[in-house]
């Protein structure tokens, strides 16, 4: 194949993260190692996406309903809104595959520095052309009943991505600096203090805290990695394109689950079958085979 043509500079990725990108992880918080969805593959999750959206299966992570603990959880702009669906890969085959997909779960094994890693959740997260919101800045781990944050985000993205359809911004090196309380996407409210150290104190503005933060442009069918405790923020979608993403956590095997003693997941522990203390295993948190990536 023509080594100048289209289709081959857009072949996804299957090499290993080599040791600069690991690093460079190890430093930041956040990577981008490249594309691993081919522009068809990228089709079929949107259809599949709008598909799940017209069984009506879509939260609104703006809606105040969301957050029952909080104080003052109302968006602040009215009739924006950031949606949101739920463990698509254990419903849609398509979703599933690229969640199982080795080389990601190979890379997310090399940044957590595990020999293996369990699915622990996926999403698809849209915002509408001129109505998508803006979400606070936050830390993934604030928001998961797990005992250690040894878990990665990976974050594909299904549109071309920028400022002016709501691109992620990172805070580099803020997953150092440990976990901070919860907060309420719509105003940035904490909650979940009567579960967490009285000292956990709130994110605040990385850049008045002395951070440098990166905007996380993309092109349809690239991924990102984030820590599961770098702070990340994503503006509104001021444009007139969409920005669709399907997002998959992985978290070490042998990651301890603490359920609702830390926070109320998806499911409830006997649904899981699982116990604070427990090992995550079982039919809602698989073990991904991470393949060999070609060097």
């Amino acid at each position: 194949m023509d080594a100048s043509s289209e289709e081959w500079v857009a072949a996804p990725r299957t090499t290993a993260l080599t040791a600069d990108e690991i690093f460079e992880f190890s430093l930041n918080g956040f990577l981008r190692p490249g594309r691993v969805l081919t522009d068809s593959q990228v089709e079929v999750l949107r259809d599949r996406l709008d598909v799940a959206r017209a069984r009506g299966d879509a939260a609104d992570l703006l809606d105040k309903e969301n957050w029952p603990e909080a104080e003052g959880g109302a968006p602040l702009e009215p009739g924006k809104s950031v949606g949101f669906l739920f463990n698509l890969w254990r419903a849609d085959p398509a979703f599933r595959a690229v969640a199982f997909e080795p080389t990601l779960a190979g890379w997310a094994s090399q940044l957590i520095g595990a020999n293996a890693v369990r699915l622990l959740e996926d999403n698809a997260l849209f915002k509408e052309p001129g109505k998508g919101g803006a979400l606070r800045w936050h830390q993934d781990y604030s928001y998961w009943p797990l005992a250690q944050p040894n878990a990665v985000t990976a974050w594909i993205a299904l549109d071309d991505v920028d400022i002016p359809n709501g691109a992620m911004q990172m805070a580099r090196g803020s997953h150092l600096r440990g976990e901070y309380l919860p907060a309420v996407f719509g105003t940035g409210a904490t909650y979940l203090r009567e579960r967490r150290p009285s000292s956990m104190g709130a994110i605040g503005d990385p850049v008045a805290e002395g951070m440098e933060t990166d905007v996380i442009a993309m092109k349809a069918g690239e991924v990102s990695f984030h820590h599961s405790l770098t702070w990340h923020s994503s503006g509104p979608n001021v444009s007139e394109h969409p920005r669709r993403a399907h997002v998959i956590r992985y978290v070490a095997d042998g990651t301890v689950w603490m359920g609702e003693r830390r926070y109320d997941f998806n499911y409830t522990d006997e649904e899981l079958g699982l116990r604070p203390g427990d090992r995550m295993g079982g039919e809602y948190f698989p073990l991904v085979p991470t393949g060999s990536p070609t060097e």
